[in-house]
């Protein structure tokens, strides 16, 4: 009895110590780059692979959901995925590298505490909407439904994205960067909370996060943005859910939790172990004419039905 009780009370810590520890580590991390003047892209990349150590031990240690623990085969595919990940994110930078030497940007008199303040607020704001539009019209959905195939919520499964979602994503942020005159140590740390947050919310940890589901993006949150039940499938704010608030489309149930997981109509796309025809999967949509299409779902007759209390974009091409 006393072994269940220490066994509770550790379980319980660590619920609510687990993102503060690793909000810290990175803060450390990317403070320490900056002062001795690390390259900042080899330090991103150590970050990424640390965050995701760090979350994966922790799935083990307390798992949300112990039937969420990836297979075998779910490590290959999010190990394949998360090597073109980091192809498409060379991609992206490259895109910008061409940008930034025509547009010749001049940085901002703003301090660097200003800045990433700032860069957070607008890298969210602009995450938050086109994910929120990648839900809304099919030709999005089309490329951005291939990261709702799997039935879990994990953090290797924060990498099954296609090509088009990451380098709209990341060319659309930075150039936005740019554009404002964000500095690059601002941009970097920025950029560091959203790898922090990307792995955090897709973690199949049991954390307890309770007022901050409020101010950030939390697995409590984003659980039930990849809920079948459209009803409950909002939270598109991946760093911030001020967002989520401010534009109606917060969920938070902090007495239950999503029952399924996925997408509503599966056979209209590829598994996700598939990653070549999900590669393929949004070409299918462009080349096919209009009344050939996939029809993901009935768009108007969801809305009809949908509680007034509940965003009239939520999910709605599930």
């Amino acid at each position: 009895m006393h072994n269940l009780a220490t066994k509770n009370r550790v379980t319980q810590a660590m619920s609510i110590l687990c993102y503060p520890i690793i909000f810290l580590i990175v803060s450390a991390i990317s403070l320490l780059a900056i002062t001795e003047k690390l390259e900042l892209g080899i330090t991103t990349f150590f970050t990424v692979l640390f965050v995701i150590f760090y979350f994966v031990v922790m799935e083990r240690i307390n798992p949300f959901r112990h039937s969420w623990h990836p297979s075998k085969k779910e490590w290959q595919r999010d190990g394949r995925y998360f090597i073109l990940v980091m192809i498409y994110g060379a991609i992206g930078a490259g895109i910008i590298r061409t940008i930034s030497i025509y547009l010749a940007p001049q940085e901002n008199a703003l301090t660097l505490s200003q800045n990433v303040l700032l860069a957070i607020l607008v890298s969210s704001f602009t995450g938050y909407w086109l994910h929120r539009l990648q839900h809304k019209y099919l030709s999005l959905w089309s490329f951005h439904g291939i990261h709702h195939t799997p039935n879990k919520v994990t953090t290797s499964n924060n990498v099954v994205v296609h090509l088009f979602e990451v380098i709209i994503s990341a060319v659309t942020i930075q150039l936005i960067f740019l554009l404002l005159g964000f500095s690059a140590e601002s941009v970097f740390i920025a950029g560091q909370f959203t790898v922090l947050q990307g792995y955090f919310i897709h973690a199949n940890i049991n954390v307890k996060m309770g007022w901050l589901n409020h101010l950030i993006a939390t697995p409590e949150l984003h659980r039930f943005h990849h809920s079948t039940n459209l009803q409950e499938a909002g939270n598109y704010g991946s760093e911030l859910s001020i967002w989520d608030k401010a534009f109606n489309s917060f969920q938070y149930h902090p007495e239950r939790s999503p029952q399924e997981i996925g997408v509503t109509k599966p056979h209209l796309f590829p598994a996700p172990s598939a990653i070549g025809l999900g590669i393929l999967h949004p070409f299918k949509w462009f080349i096919s004419s209009k009344g050939k299409r996939p029809n993901y779902s009935n768009i108007a007759k969801r809305t009809a039905n949908r509680p007034k209390k509940v965003p009239s974009t939520t999910h709605d091409i599930g």
